[in-house]
C-alpha cells in the first residue's frame, strides 16, 4: 500500500510539474504608445538611440533630441540640438556611447562630443574632438577603450586570410577625448577568420566573425589577450551591458539572417580563461505567409535586464539589393521560459506585427518601454512586456462628428483596469467609460475592454495636435498604452457632419 501511494504521490506531483511547467509561456505583446516626428531626414547623419541616467538620447538626421524618461511612457523631449558642428553624413557609421561622451566614426574619422551637460537648462553638444582617418561602421566602447571594425560582410569576397581580402580590429586609447590614438590593430591576414561586429560587456570585448567568436580581455589596449572562443559564426554581436558602468550577470547574442545565440559567460571580468557555450538558439518566427520576399532577423538587438526579455525586429529583404526593406515585426523570446518548438510562435515567444512601411532601427529598452528609430516616423516608444496594450480607433479628425462625438478604443493588462483618462495635447479630456464586458475576437491572454469618451473638438485649434490614453489598474499601476497624433484643419472643418437618411423610396 506504501509503494502504491509512493508511486501515486510521485505521479501527482510530475503532473503538477508538467501542468506548471505547461502554463510557462512567453507574453509579451509590444504595443505603440508614443512618437516623436522628425525634423530632419534620416540619411543626413548617422543613427542611435542610447540611455545616460534618467535621460534618451536620439541621434537621428543630424539633430540630437534629448528626452526625459517618464513612468507613464509620454516622452517629454528635454531640448532638441542640431549638431552643426557633426560632419559624418553616412547613415552606417559606428555611434558608440559612455560616460557622456558620444563617439561617431564616419569618413570624416572619429568625432568625439561631450553630452554631459546636454540636459534642459544645460548646453548644447560641444564638439571636443576629429581625428581624420578613423573610420568605422561597427564601435564599441569599455573604459578608456573605443574598438572599431569594418565588417567583412561589406568586403567584396569572404576572407581567406589573404591581404587582399582582409579587415582589423582596431583598439583606440580616448584616455584624452581631445586626442585619440591608435593603439593597436590586429589584422586578419593569415586567417580566414574576418570580424563582423563587436560589442563588450563588464570589460570583456567580443568579437564576431565569419568562423566564430572570440572574446578579449581589453584593459591594456595596446595588448589584448584572447581569453575564449565559441565556434559560433555571427553578423552581428549584442550585449546587455556597454559599459563597465553596469556590472551585471553577462549575456551576449551572437546574430545572423536566420538564427540567434544566446551566451552567459560564467564571468566577464578579463579573467585568465572565460569558457563560452552557446546556452540558447532562436530561429526566425513564420512570418513568411502571403510574402514572396525572404525575412531575417534585424542586426540590433536589445535585452531587457529586468524582465529576462530578448527585443529583436524582423525585416523583410529586398531580393534585388539583398538590404532591409521594411521591418515587419518585433519578435521578443522570454529568457525565463524553456524553450519547446512545435508550435508557432513558440512557447517563449512573442511576435508583434508593426507599421507604417519603412525601416527601425536602434531598438532600445528601458524599464517599461522599448525605444526604437524609425526612418520616417522619427523616435517611438513601445509598451513592453507585462504592461499595458491597446490602442484608439481614430486614423483622423474627419471622423469624428461635429457637435459632438466619440474617442474610443481598447486596452487590456496583466491585471484588471479600472480606468482609462484621454489627454489632448497635455490638457485631460476625461475619464473613459470602460465596458463591463470583454472584446470578443480579440488575440489575448487576458481579457480586452473598450473604452468610450464622448467629446467635442469642434473648436480646436489648427495644427498637429497629440492624443494619448493612460490607463490605471488595480494595483495602482499608471502607464500610457496609446497615443495618435491628429491634424485638425481648424475650426469649422475639424469634424464631418453626417449625412441623414431622408427616408423616401
Amino acid at each position: 500500500m506504501r509503494v502504491f501511494s509512493r508511486l501515486a504521490l510521485v505521479l501527482f506531483l510530475s503532473l503538477v510539474s508538467h501542468a506548471a511547467f505547461a502554463q510557462r509561456t512567453a507574453e509579451c505583446p509590444l504595443s505603440l504608445v508614443s512618437a516623436n516626428t522628425p525634423t530632419t531626414g534620416f540619411g543626413f547623419s548617422p543613427h542611435a538611440v542610447f540611455r545616460s541616467g534618467s535621460t534618451v538620447f536620439e541621434l537621428r538626421g543630424q539633430t540630437l533630441t534629448t528626452f526625459n524618461v517618464t513612468e507613464l511612457g509620454d516622452m517629454q523631449i528635454a531640448r532638441e540640438d542640431f549638431v552643426g558642428s557633426l560632419v559624418a553624413r553616412d547613415p552606417n557609421s559606428g555611434v558608440a556611447f559612455s560616460k557622456g561622451f558620444l563617439y561617431v566614426s564616419s569618413a570624416a574619422g572619429l568625432e568625439i562630443f561631450d553630452l554631459r551637460n546636454v540636459r534642459a537648462g544645460g548646453n548644447e553638444p560641444i564638439l571636443v574632438s576629429r581625428t581624420p582617418g578613423l573610420n568605422f561602421q561597427r564601435l564599441a566602447v569599455s573604459g578608456n577603450t573605443l574598438v572599431g571594425i569594418n565588417p567583412a560582410t561589406g568586403l567584396p569576397c569572404t576572407p581567406t586570410g589573404s591581404s587582399d581580402c582582409a579587415n582589423s580590429l582596431n583598439f583606440i586609447n580616448i584616455s584624452n577625448p581631445a586626442s585619440p590614438v591608435l593603439a593597436r590593430a590586429i589584422s586578419s591576414v593569415g586567417s580566414n577568420f574576418g570580424f563582423n561586429d563587436v560589442a563588450v560587456v563588464n570589460g570583456t570585448l567580443f568579437v564576431t566573425g565569419v568562423t566564430g567568436t572570440l572574446a578579449f580581455n581589453i584593459s591594456n589596449p595596446s595588448l589584448p589577450q584572447l581569453i575564449g572562443s565559441v565556434a559560433f559564426p555571427g553578423t552581428f554581436i549584442s550585449t546587455n551591458a556597454a559599459t563597465t558602468d553596469n556590472p551585471r550577470q553577462s549575456v551576449v547574442v551572437i546574430g545572423s539572417d536566420t538564427q540567434l545565440a544566446l551566451l552567459r559567460p560564467a564571468t566577464a571580468t578579463g579573467g585568465a580563461n572565460l569558457p563560452l557555450s552557446v546556452q540558447a538558439f532562436f530561429p526566425l518566427p513564420n512570418l513568411t505567409i502571403g510574402r514572396s520576399n525572404p525575412i531575417a532577423f534585424h542586426p540590433q538587438v536589445a535585452i531587457d535586464d529586468g524582465g529576462g526579455h530578448l527585443i529583436t525586429l524582423i525585416d523583410e529583404i529586398d531580393p534585388e539589393r539583398l538590404v532591409p526593406a521594411r521591418t515587419i515585426a518585433f519578435d521578443v523570446f522570454d529568457l525565463n521560459v524553456p524553450s519547446v518548438n512545435g508550435s508557432d510562435p513558440r512557447n517563449n515567444e512573442t511576435v508583434t506585427l508593426i507599421s507604417p512601411d519603412e525601416i527601425k532601427f536602434d531598438p532600445l529598452a528601458v524599464g517599461p518601454f522599448v525605444y526604437v528609430t524609425g526612418s520616417q516616423s522619427g523616435l517611438q516608444t513601445y509598451g513592453a512586456c507585462g504592461q499595458f496594450a491597446g490602442r484608439f480607433e481614430l486614423d483622423s479628425a474627419p471622423q469624428l462628428t461635429c457637435g459632438g462625438s466619440e474617442i474610443h478604443g481598447s486596452v487590456t493588462g496583466a491585471t484588471k483596469i479600472f480606468n482609462v483618462e484621454i489627454f489632448l495635447d497635455g490638457t485631460s479630456l476625461g475619464s473613459a467609460t470602460l465596458s463591463d464586458l470583454p472584446r470578443s475576437g480579440s488575440f489575448s491572454r487576458t481579457p480586452v475592454l473598450t473604452f468610450g469618451l464622448p467629446v467635442n473638438l469642434d473648436s480646436t485649434a489648427r495644427g498637429d495636435h497629440l492624443l494619448r490614453a493612460v490607463a490605471t489598474d488595480a494595483t495602482g499601476n499608471q502607464r500610457q498604452f496609446a497615443s495618435q497624433r491628429l491634424f485638425f484643419a481648424g475650426p469649422g472643418q475639424n469634424c464631418t457632419n453626417r449625412r441623414r437618411a431622408s427616408g423616401k423610396r
